[in-house]
């Protein structure tokens, strides 16, 4: 037995005919590579055979069949692919099967229903295709039954009700279609049935709720219709129940108030309707609480503070209404409370900063009102807060600075007044801050250069929401980015921003907005910031969006917002902006049509097709020396022409009257020293025309 350590190299140096009499080969958890080689099908006594988590790569051999008295195979986490080889059909002695986590492909061959004393049979996470092999049901010792995450299709065959020791049957993360068969009901030996993620249709049979030994029943995100079975509340020995993501109708079953052993209850993304039964709080066992997106009505149990287990709670996205249990805070495992979309009213409770556990409230999208205790700074785990669109007033409490986890800060849409409180500048895992929306007053706080989160370029943080794994709670938010309202799930997304914008602020940007190079979106819009755009704005170089309209701006754009190569949205109108407008390759491209720049009567340059009045006169200087210099040039011809006809002519004649000196010579001189007098006058009267 060799397992674990680190061993190179590749099975192929191995001489396997000196081990004729080996009984067992564990060779797992190494560093072996390359393919398994045939002449392993030699070792005709091998019992055990371990060849899992390792490197192995090529197809599994099919000489693996000769190993006649093999009862373990375990060939997992690997790098295999190819078919499984229809030579299994041999190893009839084969208790355990293990395949998984490869990338084989093909169909599960027929032949494999030949292993009829295997009770353990792991086939999932590779390629495998084609429906489930009807020769399963010959299997009558299996009783675990691995097929998830591959790429069956087909519907669930009926026969698997005949497996009757059946205890795990996995088939989720697959293709299957068509209704869970009732035969299910059959495997009454049954602890463990997973069918998530498949295309399954109709309804829920009678007969699943026969299987008393259940401990797990996952049915989440199928296609699945009809009401949830009044008798579920038989399943005594379930601790996960997870139906999310179907089209269940109907009410929350009462009955299911008596599965005490019930730690995960997970019928969020249906269409329920009705309220949430009262005696769900009899459930004291409840870890995870998931009821969001459905249509449930009326109030939140009042005593769901007996929930003392309770870490996840998500009731969103439904229209429940009345207050906020007064008992939440003895939650005090709580960890992620979300209560959003729905119309709550009344004020938090005070009490919940009993639950210090709690990293991600979101309360948004109510009718909650009142103003925000101080003793919101007790809850020092805070990841994420969303108070958004409610009506909440007063003052935005300093103790929100104490809150040093705190990455998402979202109060948008109330009714808060006041000033920016200087202590949100201690929250340095802060990357997204939304105070849009509000009644707000006063300077930005210059301290906002001390966001360290969104000083550096990487502003991304862990965010995810620790969970078991039937169990998902998304943390999702809307912003306006780029000119559009979008919807995010936090998980996925590593945006950065600040959004001030539509409030009563006044006063200057302040320059050390410029050392947030992290930040992707700034929104002051709608605002009554005055004086000059901070000339180092171009510093901010990870900025995608930047909205500074609708405020008193005044003086140049800064150069340097031209740098910013990620800028995809820039809007600058309606304020009191001069000047050129920066040119750059990519700066022109912000606003083709001009309307970033619109309101702004005093700016000119391209887009605005205002031409700028220093252009003009430098144009005009140009046109004017250009012209002068063509008008001397012309007159350099002018006179050249005049020069050399004198000289040609004058010359000319000269030679032929010396050689032939006649009487009228004298009278010739005359005449030319007259024209000479008048041509040279005529020239010193205009100098320059």
């Amino acid at each position: 037995m060799i397992a674990g350590l680190e061993i190179q190299g590749t099975l192929h140096d191995f001489n396997f005919s000196a081990l004729s009499n080996l009984v067992s080969l564990y060779l797992s958890q190494t560093k072996l590579s390359g393919s398994i080689p045939s002449e392993i099908g030699n070792l005709s006594k091998l019992n055990f055979l371990s060849l899992k988590e390792n490197q192995f790569s090529g197809s599994i051999p099919r000489q693996l069949g000769n190993l006649h008295l093999l009862t373990g195979l375990w060939l997992n986490e690997n790098k295999l692919i190819g078919s499984i080889p229809t030579s299994i059909h041999n190893l009839t002695n084969l208790i355990v099967l293990s395949i998984a986590d490869n990338n084989l492909s093909g169909i599960i061959p027929q032949e494999i229903g030949n292993l009829r004393s295997l009770k353990r049979l792991y086939l999932y996470q590779n390629n495998l295709t084609g429906p489930i092999p009807a020769s399963l049901s010959n299997m009558s010792s299996l009783k675990t039954l691995y097929l998830r995450e591959n790429q069956l299709s087909g519907p669930i065959p009926t026969y698997l009700g005949n497996l009757s020791n059946l205890r795990d049957l996995y088939l989720n993360q697959n293709q299957l279609t068509g209704p869970i068969p009732r035969d299910i009901g059959r495997l009454k030996s049954l602890t463990r049935l997973d069918l998530s993620n498949n295309n399954l249709s109709g309804s829920i049979p009678s007969s699943v709720t026969n299987l008393t030994s259940m401990e797990v029943l996952d049915l989440g995100q199928n296609q699945l219709s009809g009401i949830i079975p009044r008798e579920i509340g038989n399943l005594q020995s379930l601790y996960i129940l997870s139906f999310w993501m179907n089209n269940f109708t109907g009410s929350i079953p009462v009955s299911i108030s008596n599965l005490s052993d019930l730690q995960t209850l997970v019928i969020h993304q249906n269409q329920l309707s009705g309220p949430i039964p009262q005696d769900i709080v009899k459930l004291n066992s409840l870890i995870y609480l998931s009821l969001f997106m459905n249509k449930l009505t009326g109030s939140i149990p009042t005593e769901l503070g007996s929930l003392t287990w309770l870490r996840g709670l998500s009731l969103d996205s439904n229209s429940l209404s009345g207050n906020i249990p007064t008992g939440i805070g003895n939650c005090i495992e709580l960890t992620y409370l979300s209560l959003s979309n729905n119309n709550l009213s009344g004020n938090i409770p005070n009490g919940l900063e009993r639950a210090e556990l709690l990293e991600y409230l979101q309360l948004n999208d109510n009718n909650l009102s009142g103003t925000l205790s101080s003793s919101f700074g007790k809850l020092q785990h805070l990841k994420v807060l969303n108070l958004a669109s409610n009506k909440f007033e007063g003052g935005i409490p300093n103790e929100l600075g104490l809150l040093h986890d705190l990455q998402i800060l979202f109060l948008k849409s109330n009714n808060f007044n006041g000033s920016i409180p200087e202590e949100i500048a201690h929250l340095h895992y802060l990357r997204i801050l939304d105070l849009s929306q509000n009644n707000l007053t006063g300077h930005i706080p210059r301290k906002i250069g001390s966001l360290k989160n969104l000083t550096k370029y990487d502003t991304s943080g862990d965010i995810r929401v620790e969970t078991d794994t039937f169990t998902k709670f998304d943390v999702q938010f809307k912003m306006v980015i780029k000119g559009i309202i979008v919807q995010f799930e936090i998980s996925s997304s590593s945006t950065s921003a600040i959004d001030l914008s539509c409030n009563n602020l006044d006063g200057n940007i302040p320059k050390e907005v410029g050392l947030l190079r992290g930040l992707y979106t700034l929104n002051l819009s709608h605002n009554h910031f005055s004086d000059d755009i901070p000339s180092n704005v171009g510093n901010m170089s990870s900025l995608e969006s930047l909205d500074l309209s609708y405020n008193i701006l005044s003086g140049n754009i800064p150069p340097s917002l031209t740098s910013i190569d990620f800028l995809q949205f820039l809007n600058l109108s309606y304020n009191n902006l001069s000047g050129k407008i920066p040119g750059g390759t990519h700066f022109e491209t912000l606003s083709w049509d001009g309307s970033a720049f619109l309101g702004n009567d005093l700016l000119c340059g391209q887009p605005t097709k205002k031409d700028c009045h220093g252009e003009q006169n430098v144009s005009s200087t140009n046109e004017i020396q250009e012209e002068d210099e063509e008008n001397a040039n012309e007159k350099l011809i002018l006179y050249g022409t005049i020069v050399l006809g004198f000289v040609v002519g004058f010359w000319g004649l000269f030679f032929a009257l010396l050689l032939k000196k006649a009487k009228w010579w004298f009278g010739y001189w005359r005449i030319v020293d007259f024209v000479a007098k008048e041509i040279v006058g005529c020239l010193n009267k205009n100098p320059a025309q």
